[in-house]
């Protein structure tokens, strides 16, 4: 069965190590949710419909949630969801690139990755706090962000940015020209990831006081995404739900990967 093959994959580098990374990420993201931040502001339904329009509500936000804070709880969102994301673009740098320089193009892809992401969390904080304002509380927020991320998932556009996320790029051997497109490669495949993956980002977003259950979710549904095989961009049931009836992008590919 194909996805016993990915489930066997998942004990090999450089899974465990990705599963751990994610896992630390979601251990600093629960000890943060207790120190009022984003979960804080997207359970404050009451205090956000006091607010008489966008403006006082931002400011409310704001006011409530420091902006470096937002940012860091941000970083340790990206940190717990996007680890088992990046398994076959961080294994494409690693083996394009001299064992001498591995570390190095490693750090690039993923310094460029993390900086295109970081910059997309305040328009996709400002998206969850609008979905919070239109829906009037927690509960109806992650209700409305799952059935927008169902719907998107269902999308030929989404199908669409997933198809161009699975494309590998050139990685060069020397000098400025790997650290270029190895910082290029992790600008575009963060850009692709983003408009596949933001439906399902604004879930814990909106997600109150189930922040930690939701991004848990979320990021099973995102991996489950990504490993599905490329398709038509076409509507379509959304990939977990056959997610064992396909053929997996990454089971094909695994041989290739570990002795190539």
């Amino acid at each position: 069965m194909p996805w016993a093959v990915v489930l066997r994959s998942f004990a090999r580098a450089p899974w465990p190590l990705l599963f751990a990374s994610a896992g630390c990420g979601l251990i600093l993201s629960a000890y943060a949710a207790g120190q009022a931040t984003l979960p804080a502001f997207c359970g404050a339904a009451a205090w956000l419909l006091r607010a008489s329009d966008w403006p006082d509500a931002l400011e409310l936000v704001l006011g409530l949630n420091p902006p470096a804070r937002l940012a860091a709880d941000w970083a340790l969102m990206l940190l717990a969801m996007m680890p088992p994301l990046l398994a076959v673009p961080l294994m494409h740098v690693w083996r394009s690139s001299l064992p001498r320089r591995r570390p190095r193009a490693l750090l690039h892809f993923i310094l460029a990755y993390g900086f295109v992401w970081m910059m997309a969390g305040p328009v996709l904080i400002a998206l969850a706090l609008l979905l919070q304002l239109l829906t009037g509380e927690a509960g109806m927020a992650l209700a409305g962000a799952l059935l927008l991320a169902g719907v998107w998932s269902a999308s030929p556009w989404q199908r669409a940015a997933l198809n161009y996320s699975h494309r590998l790029t050139r990685i060069g051997l020397f000098g400025w020209a790997a650290d270029r497109e190895c910082l290029t490669f992790g600008v575009v495949h963060a850009a692709w990831c983003i408009a596949s993956c933001w439906a399902w980002m604004l879930v814990p977003l909106a997600a109150g006081r189930w922040h930690i259950p939701a991004m848990i979710f979320a990021a099973a549904m995102m991996l489950a995404d990504r490993l599905a095989a490329p398709m038509p961009a076409r509507w379509r049931w959304p990939a977990y739900f056959s997610f064992f009836d396909r053929q997996p992008i990454f089971a094909p590919r695994h041989s290739e990967l570990r002795h190539g």
